[in-house]
């Protein structure tokens, strides 16, 4: 293979690699800093989702209700 090609392809998936880690830079579900970070699906959901106190959970679980 000429060196040509071989660098030109390597270029080529050098790019595609530092193209996908600005798209995708939270690796495992941890946030990342700056205008990059965007708020994953389980924050959003415990944000969003009410959860009772803990005493009304614990006296709903006494009572077999969750």
């Amino acid at each position: 293979m000429s060196d040509r090609i071989f660098f030109a392809l390597a270029l080529a998936v050098a790019l595609a690699a530092i193209a996908l880690a600005l798209q995708w830079p939270q690796g495992l579900g941890a946030r990342a800093s700056g205008p990059f970070g965007r708020e994953t699906y389980a924050e959003r959901l415990a944000r969003t989702t009410p959860r009772p106190a803990p005493a009304q959970a614990a006296a709903a679980q006494l009572k077999g209700g969750l």
